[in-house]
């Protein structure tokens, strides 16, 4: 979570977080543009890659 949280941050992007015992949920839309945009399917890549390292 820290390593995509740091990511986020430098992309100032700021997706929803839910974390519950051992399960994160990420919901990513970027809300001035009313649904997905690169920045979302770019950050999406990054967490993919860091949740297979864990």
């Amino acid at each position: 979570m820290s390593r995509v949280a740091l990511q986020a941050e430098k992309m100032n992007h700021h997706p929803e977080w839910f974390n519950v015992y051992n399960k994160v949920q990420i919901t990513l839309t970027s809300h001035d543009c009313g649904g997905l945009t690169k920045r979302d399917v770019k950050l999406a890549k990054f967490i993919e890659k860091a949740a297979a390292s864990v």
